[in-house]
């Protein structure tokens, strides 16, 4: 009599609690950025307002390093995501600067709900995860939505065309970024990408900083003694460079890009409901309109 075969297993379902949790909060965080970012740059200048975040973020970051605590390696490590990563980073954030400096941080905070999309159409090139008809069909949601917004805020001069060329620049370095993170976090722990991204950015934007006082450090630093550059600047370096990064840098390891794409539509809520109520920027019901277009349209692409 032969014996009975084994029982088919069922197949073992990750645990995404924690990566979930921890992508959440490294939204909700970016989210009130643009609300300091716009407070900040009301101060100085957006190249040395990004030298200042991250140089004070990277020597943060550095201190475990130094301590000890924590290791950085590359030893027969591939490099060229990571690369990548530390590229997409200084522009994407290049981009957000300028593109708040010339709309607002609740138009940036909505138009930036675009980048799901973005990032799913990216997957399905470079990591062979494709989108479905249906999700395809409703891109054109966002799409709409962004241009109801645009048209709401050119009519009362707080949106300026350059500005959105900004932030549709925004959205594609974001969508790559998320890209390149997801590969690399295949070799590379979280606090070794956010290490290395961190400092590109602080080289980078300490480089563009520099030649925009004309190589005068002292012009430079000066910002720092201001009470109402140095309260934001300080919450953007802590908690929306270093804590926000290694969050997300985690949960990027732990789910597919689609996933932690539907976790950055709470970013959107954060940075409107940071805009409207703090600094009393507009809503008119075009944009109201836009920005529900917006996150239905988003919520539909990135739904399993």
């Amino acid at each position: 009599m032969e014996p009975n075969p084994p029982a088919p297993q069922s197949p073992v379902v990750p645990d995404l609690r924690r990566p979930l949790l921890a992508a959440y909060s490294g939204h909700v965080i970016w989210g009130f950025s643009f609300l300091f970012t716009k407070l900040a740059m009301e101060q100085t200048q957006p190249d040395v307002l990004l030298s200042l975040r991250f140089l004070v973020s990277f020597l943060l970051e550095s201190l475990p390093v130094v301590a000890g605590r924590e290791k950085v390696s590359l030893k027969g490590k591939h490099w060229n995501p990571l690369l990548l990563l530390a590229v997409m980073e200084p522009l994407y954030f290049y981009f957000e600067s300028y593109g708040i400096l010339y709309t607002n941080s609740t138009f940036a905070g909505v138009v930036l709900a675009v980048v799901p999309v973005v990032s799913i159409l990216l997957a399905a090139v470079f990591l062979k995860e494709f989108p479905t008809r249906r999700q395809a069909l409703f891109c054109l949601l966002p799409i709409a939505g962004v241009i109801l917004i645009t048209a709401a805020g050119s009519s009362m001069g707080v949106i300026q065309p350059l500005g959105v060329f900004f932030l549709a620049c925004t959205c594609l370095a974001s969508a790559a970024y998320r890209t390149a993170n997801r590969k690399s976090s295949e070799e590379f722990t979280p606090f070794e990408r956010t290490y290395f991204v961190l400092l590109s950015c602080a080289v980078v934007f300490t480089l563009a900083a520099l030649r925009t006082v004309r190589w005068q450090i002292h012009t430079l630093l000066e910002p720092l003694t201001r009470p109402a550059f140095l309260a934001p600047m300080l919450i953007l370096s802590l908690f929306c460079s270093i804590a926000a990064n290694l969050l997300v840098n985690y949960a990027a390891g732990k789910m597919p890009v689609a996933k932690l794409s539907v976790c950055g539509t709470i970013t959107t809520v954060c940075s409107a409901f940071a805009g409207v109520v703090f600094l009393r920027e507009p809503l008119t019901p075009l944009a109201l309109a836009g920005a529900v277009l917006i996150i239905a349209g988003v919520r539909k692409v990135t739904r399993s």
